[in-house]
């Protein structure tokens, strides 16, 4: 295992090598010369603005910036540059274009507001320096609306001012006209589409203050009454294999654009199951009079079935690698049955998963007629794929590694993986082959071989081996779960533990795994609401060949929720114990023992920090361990928020004391940036009850949510 450094370092070495060679292997194309531009320039709004400004005008001209621009092009760039200042509520700013002609003679032109300048023809300059004065930035500072009552006051004026963060007040509520008729307009439709099918919002009242530019706003609305459907029947589709279409659900409803939409698609999917994929379905209401603020709305439904039609046969384009074998398991229609758009829609999306299409589009040939051969036209993804990865944590400090992913393996849809990564504290290896839908569709299948050599506290952790998994969605459940059987090699070197003098330094563990997860967040990075929760057990056991017994069973949940419209409650609570049935449980693996602390643990201690000790300070490591985690998210911005945090852990060293016998609390204060690949954290856990060898505190930097 300790040449798993080396074996990192030389595949980095490598990797350039590899890439040169590959691009030898391609025609070089021969490079023109650099084509020469006119010059162009933004100061005024700040290094950041100004350069993003200056790419957005850049685009913008396209061909029209060659080595000149003409007049009708520093026009359209003042005109962009104006634009963007209007929608972030400056709405009277000054831009001067320093202009140099080809001839080296200057021009300075200057564009105030939305007043038009028109600059002298013919003009062609080389370089274009445009220096912005932003002025008053205008924004929403106050907004009434009356006569809303079918929305919350709150939610109704949100369409206008979200004050959803700390800064919402200044930092994100411009004012300009177009954005103002944007929020009327979102208004109307909201109301519209909760059944108010003549409601009416004028034309906003403003009050405006030059000076600080302060814009009071104050809306009207004339909802109307709500239509409700009184009455539905379907007209025409006669259709044999069609049974009839059920209405009753459908009463009662408030009738709006969207609700007739739900419908038409509701009726084309019954005729689609029956082989009519031309079906076309028309819907319109007639509104009764209105009676208690409601109006009746009759609805008839004008179903034309089209012919009958029935699949030909199954055809796959562009298949070069790929078993034609395994593609057709994919597509849920057989040869000659009815031919159902939406099962071949689903077959599309079985294939998508396979993971070996760049694109893949379904069309039909003959596009009309009674039997009609689904075609897939497809291009396949190269067989490799290189990934980089970079990486920060507290503990390990920076990561670095290679990811190499072999797709469509034997032409069979299989995938392999290797990830090498090394940090200041470890050293891991993973090799992964991938079978997908090895029984059955649902069941995937994968081999590991894996290794990792890190530098614990008070020992290092050397473990390597091999995994066979199998995995499958249960949507009766909505779970996922994942049977596996592990081999693997367990060793601590340089053990300064508490319990060295007793603790096995290496041995062979066989176990069975077991693992069921649910996961019903609404954003897996980004978390606000919803929740997940797991089960993991491992069952090691002589009789599957292991030297070691022990029992592992680590079981958790997290449940995030809203409190208010800029903040969020996070709760987390993880449980772990790890036992041999009753035996000495001084027999269990140092490797099988927890030691908690950490980014994405008890935040005011480092990794394994939190671990028991004992009476010389020395640590022990869990048996048993219950970890809390509450959290308030405070937005600042859209990606910024403040993070007030407490972490609750209880651990015993013996399993005579479970499930605690020892508690640590850390409370603390955090800030993170909203990232595309999930938050970036930068964290403060201060410790209320530290023991003797504990620190007061610890500063986390780190990526991705903690639970």
């Amino acid at each position: 295992m300790e040449s798993l450094s080396r074996l990192l370092a030389v595949a980095l070495l490598c990797l350039p090598v590899a890439f040169a060679r590959a691009a030898e292997s391609d025609p070089v194309a021969v490079k023109a010369p650099p084509k020469i531009q006119a010059k162009l320039s933004v100061s005024g709004l700040g290094p950041w603005r100004n350069r993003e400004m200056r790419v957005a005008l850049q685009r913008l001209l396209g061909d029209q910036r060659g080595e000149t621009l003409d007049a009708n092009a520093v026009e359209d760039a003042a005109f962009l540059l104006m634009s963007a200042l209007s929608e972030d509520g400056y709405l009277k700013p000054v831009v001067e274009a320093e202009l140099t002609r080809t001839d080296g003679t200057g021009i300075t032109v200057r564009f105030v507001g939305e007043d038009p300048v028109a600059l002298p023809r013919p003009l062609l300059v080389s370089t274009a320096r445009f220096s912005v004065r932003r002025g008053v930035r205008y924004h929403i500072a106050s907004v009434t609306v009356t006569g809303l009552t079918a929305v919350a006051p709150d939610l109704g004026r949100a369409f206008f001012r979200e004050d959803t963060t700390l800064l919402a007040a200044f930092a994100t509520m411009p004012y300009s006209p177009a954005r103002l008729k944007q929020a009327a307009n979102a208004l109307r439709a909201e109301l519209r589409d909760r059944g108010y099918a003549e409601a009416f919002v004028a034309p906003p009242e403003l009050k405006i203050n030059d000076t600080d530019g302060a814009v009071a706003v104050a809306v009207v609305v004339q909802e109307g009454p709500r239509w409700e459907v009184s009455s539905l029947a379907l007209e025409g589709g006669d259709a044999p294999d069609v049974p009839a279409f059920a209405t009753e659900p459908y009463l009662g409803k408030s009738w709006s654009q969207q609700w007739s939409q739900d419908l038409a698609a509701a009726i084309r999917r019954s005729y689609y199951a029956g082989g009519y994929p031309d079906v076309r379905v028309s819907v319109t209401r007639t509104p009764g009079p209105e009676a208690a603020d409601l109006k009746p709305v009759a609805v008839v439904a004008r179903v034309e079935s089209g012919p009958a039609v029935r699949v030909g046969t199954v055809r796959f384009e562009g298949a070069v690698r790929s078993r034609p074998a395994t593609l057709r398991s994919r597509v849920p229609q057989a040869d000659g049955s009815p031919l159902n758009p939406l099962a071949l829609e689903a077959g599309r999306y079985r294939l998508s998963r396979l993971g070996i299409f760049d694109t893949l589009d379904l069309r039909y040939a003959p596009a009309a007629g009674d039997v009609r051969d689904p075609v897939y036209f497809v291009r396949e993804t190269r067989r490799w794929d290189a990934n980089l990865l970079f990486g920060y944590g507290s503990y390990e400090q920076w990561r670095a590694g290679i990811e190499l992913q072999q797709h469509n393996l034997f032409g069979r849809a299989h995938q392999s993986q290797l990830t090498l990564v090394q940090s200041f504290k470890s050293s891991r290896a993973d090799y992964t082959y991938t079978i997908p839908g090895l029984i059955g569709e649902e069941l995937d299948g994968s081999v590991k071989l894996f290794g990792l050599r890190r530098e614990e506290l008070a020992f290092l952790r050397q473990e390597y081996g091999g995994t066979v998994t199998l995995r499958r969605p249960l949507p009766w459940a909505g779970t996922s779960a994942s049977a596996g059987y592990t081999y693997q090699r367990l060793r601590s070197a340089d053990n300064q533990l508490a319990s060295r003098a007793l603790d096995l330094s290496a041995v062979n563990a066989a176990s069975l795994d077991l693992a069921v997860t649910r996961d019903r967040r609404d954003n897996v990075l980004r978390p606000h609401r919803g929740y997940r929760w797991f089960v993991r057990t491992e069952v090691a056991d002589h009789s599957l060949g292991s030297e070691v017994d022990f029992q592992r069973l680590e079981f958790g949940a997290a449940w995030h929720t809203a409190w208010g419209r800029s903040r969020w409650l996070h709760l987390g609570f993880t449980h772990g114990v790890v036992t041999n049935l009753g035996a000495d449980d001084a027999d269990i693996p140092v490797n099988k023992r927890f030691f908690p602390g950490g980014e994405n643990s008890i935040r005011g201690y480092t990794d394994g920090e939190a671990a028991p000790r004992d009476a010389t300070g020395a640590f022990r490591g869990a048996k048993s361990y219950a970890l809390l985690n509450i959290e308030l998210e405070q937005a600042i911005t859209k990606n910024w928020s403040l993070i007030f945090f407490t972490d609750a852990l209880g651990t015993a060293a013996t399993l005579a004391t479970y499930p605690f016998d020892e508690q640590l609390y850390s409370v603390g204060i955090g800030l993170r940036y909203q990232a595309l690949i999930g938050p970036v954290r930068l964290e403060y856990g201060r410790n209320l009850s530290p023991r003797a060898l504990d620190p007061s505190g610890t500063v986390q930097i780190s990526l991705g949510f903690p639970f």
